[in-house]
């Protein structure tokens, strides 16, 4: 700033006049040497106040570059951290002053005229191959990084977040397109010059008093920075000087108020450059709280260090302060003292100072960097050093992070089996797995830099052949070992290359099998092809012995059908003959064995109708004319008239018939008269081989959606063998303890054909020697199924 913060000298400066007679021409000439005196004085000093201002403008662009800097290099760091990634959302919400990160290309592709398209515009436009900083229409900043290894990142923000807003005399400009600027709104539109000067300069516009520019290029930036302020050609001062020389030539009498007056012109130019100075170090603490970032100043030889009030909110206290090493040591974390006391010391040496610490306030959980160099005042004699001490926390975090993510991807890679190598852009080695070495026996030769043939040359040795694939960039390797690794080498978008092994010894093998069973199948096809001819000779016969088998089928439907409509009539005849003789309806027969003959062709002809019934019924069901009359009804109902229908035969054959059935059982759709037939042809069954003194019980309960319908008896049971014969048509079972082979074998294949036409089905559970359990479930609700 000029001069020392720890300690400031000022001077005042007195002069005395005399006066002097003279003759007239001395008087004149002597006017004449003093108003030249004067004018030359006034040039003087008109002209170190003038550098005085440009240098303190110039101070305070090197400021506001120093600001931009630092926030450059954050951004850096973070877009560092990032690159490669797809999303970008946690890096912009990490740095100050960015709000959208995004690759460039993808911005290149956003909506026409948006301001991500305008900022990618802009710097294909500027071109380039480093990381570069510019300002972007119509009010942003922007930021390419462009990474060694990666795509080129686009990190714009609003450029209030860049440059200082609260600054009423000075404008901040950033030159480019349109010379977007802050702070003073006169000054904002003031249209300076290109910064090939290289030196603050006045600039003096139509419409504008003049004014001072000063100018500076942040590194990265394709635009300067420029700060701008109201410099009149004729001000105050300048008006007080030419009083206080008027005065001072009017007389000599005058000289004593004069210089009166004289001081009194140069305290204010004092004041008046105080207050600038003042208003400068204003600025300056804006900067730096807009960086978060300290002043700090300290002197080696007698060891004090002051620190500005930011640095002090870093370090826990509450204003600045100055403070002796020891001193300032007791707010540094303990394991870091050492290292900062060195890093002073050494400043006088080396002539800089960058040194990162842990604060002890915060239990060393944040972190900050001094950084600073040496600075020379000529009005001070004592060695110092100064800079800026900023808060890295969110930088430190974020390194952990990415070492920790480098030491996840070495175990990754470390963790793959196979080999794998990365190589730069100049294909020289970068990394490589222990696979890598160990597959080419390279363990000692191996280093990073090794140029991209002669790691070939040196794995050669230990490759037994190697087969080109019809893949670019793929080869099949034999090792000397045996194995096989299909090695794979693909570039990278920065120009680089990643090598790949994946070990194929057994899928290699199997592809030699493969070839070998090649030439079996090949004439096992040859065998199947000239079999075909001969399978399709084959399905031409099968069709046309399904025909035949469909037809026969459908003959004997219609067989069976009008052969049981001509023995009815005939039969029904009979019984009804035969009814008449054994009730003896005209008289005495005269012999009771004609009333047994009669007894006996009426319970014959009945058999005999029930069974031509049955294979009627068989007949409809396998066409498919057998229809079910639906209805709702009582589940019990039909049970109960086919239990008295059949309770004679019962009783006759000395077996207890039960029936029992849950109460309040819901009315079920289905056909009465077909499910007291199933109930009859179980229950028949069940008496036809239950031997007298046994007992039958039929029982109805409620399952789920279902009413189940059970018949169970104790008769001579069937062996498990013969149970998957049963329900299907025509089939009885041999019983050597019950000889009884009356029926047609239908009834239980009736029986589970009007089950399954309910939408139920039949099940049969048997244990030969103890009885038999034969149920069927119907749905209460109305459902169809096809009958099997």
């Amino acid at each position: 700033m000029g001069s020392s913060a720890l300690g400031r000298k000022t001077s005042d400066t007195t002069g005395r006049g005399s006066r002097t007679r003279l003759p007239l021409g001395w008087l004149i000439a002597l006017a004449i040497v003093q108003a030249i005196a004067l004018g030359l004085k006034g040039w003087e000093e008109r002209q170190s106040a003038d550098l005085a201002a440009l240098a303190l403008l110039q101070r305070t662009a090197d400021t506001v570059n120093a600001r931009i800097e630092g926030q450059i290099d954050a951004t850096i760091a973070v877009l560092d951290s990032k690159s490669g990634a797809t999303t970008y959302s946690a890096a912009a919400a990490a740095v100050s002053g960015v709000d959208e990160i995004m690759p460039l290309s993808r911005a290149a592709r956003a909506r026409p005229n948006s301001r991500l398209r305008l900022a990618a515009d802009e710097a294909l436009r500027l071109g380039g191959s480093d990381t570069l900083f510019f300002a972007s229409p119509p009010g942003d900043v922007a930021l390419v990084y462009r990474p060694e290894n990666g795509q080129s990142i686009l990190a714009i923000g609003p450029l209030e977040d860049w440059l200082p807003q609260n600054a009423a005399n000075y404008a901040f400009i950033l030159t480019g397109p349109g010379d977007m600027a802050s702070g003073n709104g006169e000054l904002k539109s003031l249209p300076v010059e290109t910064v090939s000067r290289g030196h603050p300069y006045f600039q003096q516009t139509e419409g504008f008093p003049r004014a001072g520019v000063a100018c500076t290029t942040p590194k990265h930036a394709a635009q300067a920075i420029c700060v701008a302020s109201h410099q009149p050609l004729i001000g105050q001062i300048d008006m007080m000087r030419l009083v206080i020389y008027f005065l001072l030539f009017l007389a000599p009498m005058l000289a004593i108020y004069g210089l009166y007056k004289s001081l009194s012109g140069k305290t204010k130019r004092m004041r008046l450059a105080l207050k600038t100075e003042l208003e400068a170090a204003h600025v300056f603490d804006l900067v730096l709280e807009g960086a978060e970032a300290g002043y700090w100043e300290t002197q080696i030889d007698d060891q004090k260090i002051l620190v500005s009030e930011r640095f002090g909110k870093l370090i826990g206290l509450d204003d600045s302060r100055l403070f002796s090493w020891d001193d300032f040591l007791e707010t540094v974390y303990e394991d870091d003292r050492e290292a900062v006391r060195t890093a002073l010391q050494r400043c006088q040496v080396l002539g800089r100072i960058s040194v990162a610490f842990r604060s002890r306030h915060t239990d060393g959980k944040s972190w900050i960097e001094l950084t600073g160099k040496q600075v020379e005042d000529p009005d001070d004699t004592a060695l110092r050093c100064a800079g800026l001490a900023a808060d890295i926390t969110k930088r430190k975090s974020i390194d952990e992070r990415l070492h920790a993510a480098e030491r996840r991807l070495r175990n990754a890679l470390e963790g793959y089996d196979g080999p794998f190598a990365i190589w730069d852009g100049r294909k020289r080695l970068l990394y490589w797995n222990s696979a890598y070495a160990k597959a080419f026996n390279l363990s000692t030769e191996l280093r990073v830099g090794m140029g991209y043939d002669t790691v070939v040359l040196a794995r050669a040795p230990s490759i037994r052949q190697e087969k080109a694939s019809a893949e670019s960039n793929t080869a099949l390797i034999q090792l000397a070992n045996g194995r096989w690794i299909n090695l794979v080498e693909r570039s990278t978008p920065e120009g680089g290359l990643i090598t790949v092994g994946v070990d194929v010894t057994e899928t290699t093998r199997s592809a030699h099998q493969i070839d070998r069973q090649s030439k079996k199948l090949k004439q096992t096809l040859s065998d199947l092809q000239r079999s075909e001819t001969h399978a399709a000779e084959l399905a031409k016969m099968h069709a046309e012995e399904k025909e035949k088998a469909e037809r026969a089928a459908h003959s004997k439907s219609v067989f069976l059908a009008n052969m049981s409509h001509e023995l009815r009539t005939p039969l029904n005849a009979i019984n009804g003959f035969s009814e008449i003789l054994a009730k003896e309806l005209y008289g005495p027969l005269g012999d009771d064995r004609y009333k047994g003959y009669a007894d006996d062709i009426l319970a014959s002809g009945q058999h005999l109708l029930d069974m031509i019934n049955d294979i009627l019924d068989m007949a409809k069901i396998e066409s498919g004319k057998m229809d079910i009359r639906r209805q709702s009804i009582d589940p019990v109902d039909p049970v109960d008239a086919a239990i008295r229908m059949i309770g004679r035969k019962a009783a006759d054959k000395n077996v207890r018939l039960i029936l029992d059935a849950e109460d309040d059982l819901p009315e079920i759709s289905a056909d009465h008269l077909a499910i007291r037939q199933m109930m009859l042809n179980l229950i028949s069954n069940a008496i036809k081989f239950t031997d007298g003194g046994g007992r039958i019980a039929v029982t109805i309960r409620k399952r789920g959606e279902f009413i189940r319908f059970a018949v169970s008896d104790t008769g001579v049971g069937i062996s498990e063998r013969d149970l998957p014969r049963l329900a299907q048509p025509f089939e009885q079972v041999d019983n050597t303890s019950n000889s009884n082979r009356d029926g047609t074998g239908l009834g239980l294949a009736l029986t589970k054909s009007f089950a399954e036409m309910h939408g139920g089905k039949l099940s049969i559970a048997s244990q030969e020697g103890r009885g038999t359990t034969v149920a069927f479930i119907l749905p209460i609700k109305e459902q169809t199924r096809a009958v099997a």
